[in-house]
């Protein structure tokens, strides 16, 4: 935990995170037993102390670190993810169910990100739009857009490798309807898995620009983006799937995030010494 951070408002922010996830399941319609309220705790204590450490790692001014946190909690946390469902599920009854459930999480994210804002707000000036031009200028426009679509375009076979490994341990779940698990076609997963590459490359390049500490830190952060919020959160409070698949699904989506997030900090990593005004690459 960051050691600038008191006690006081680490445990605030663990207290405010653990509200929302209730909230969240509440406005869900979930029913609230002792059981989920200590996993909602559970999840709040890590992302806790996740963003402790990761607004640790910036020098951002409180509103830009609401931004930062709340778009990527949204995306990694929620949009991505659900979007997955979507399909691969039958947790939606409808497009517009989806489409409820994306406005919940929207309001709820909002208020996770206000509160990391408020919380862990330091004396730092700096601007993440400024961080993120002044990242930006270190490459051309041409060089950008290439890394841009690698680091969309790489997220597939890195999930379809993964998910390879996992398959024979889980394959019978999602091969009958009774459990509402199902596996669409290609035509339908590559494009998503694009898609959901190129979410991840928008949301995980500003805190790239942001992180100052360390050359591994960019990495360490987007991994622990990619699996804390994104995967092993959601994973130990999820209700629909059969508990004995989500071991497995927790261990590929490590490996993913392990080795998307290291790919993803050399695709969209500075070139140093090659900094250049911004505007030369617009």
């Amino acid at each position: 935990m960051n050691k600038t951070v008191s006690v006081a408002r680490f445990l605030a922010l663990v207290i405010g995170l653990t509200l929302t996830e209730t909230a969240y399941k509440v406005l869900s319609g979930d029913l609230l037993t002792l059981t989920s309220l200590a996993i909602s705790l559970l999840g709040g204590f890590i992302l806790s102390f996740f963003l402790t450490w990761l607004v640790s790692r910036m020098k951002l001014q409180g509103l830009h670190i609401f931004a930062l946190i709340w778009f990527n909690l949204f995306i990694v946390r929620y949009f991505s993810n659900m979007v997955e469902g979507y399909f691969f599920t039958s947790v939606f009854a409808s497009f517009n169910d989806f489409l409820s459930q994306v406005f919940i999480t929207l309001i709820v994210t909002l208020a996770e990100g206000a509160l990391t804002g408020f919380l862990l707000i330091t004396k730092a000036t700096e601007s993440l739009v400024a961080s993120i031009k002044e990242h930006l200028s270190t490459r051309s426009k041409g060089s950008w857009i290439v890394r841009i679509v690698a680091g969309s375009v790489i997220y597939f076979p890195i999930y379809f490798f993964f998910g390879a490994l996992i398959s024979p341990f889980i394959i019978e779940y999602y091969s009958g309807s009774s459990l509402g698990l199902k596996i669409p076609p290609f035509t339908v997963i590559i494009p998503l898995e694009f898609f959901r590459g190129f979410l991840y490359v928008i949301t995980l390049l500003p805190i790239i620009a942001a992180v100052k500490d360390g050359k591994r830190t960019p990495f360490i952060a987007l991994a622990s983006m990619l699996f804390i919020p994104g995967a092993l959160i959601p994973l130990i409070a999820e209700t629909s799937l059969p508990p004995e698949i989500i071991p497995f699904h927790l261990l590929e989506i490590l490996g993913d995030s392990l080795v998307y997030g290291f790919a993803l900090s050399r695709i969209l990593g500075k070139a140093e010494g090659n900094t250049r005004p911004f505007h030369d690459i617009t």
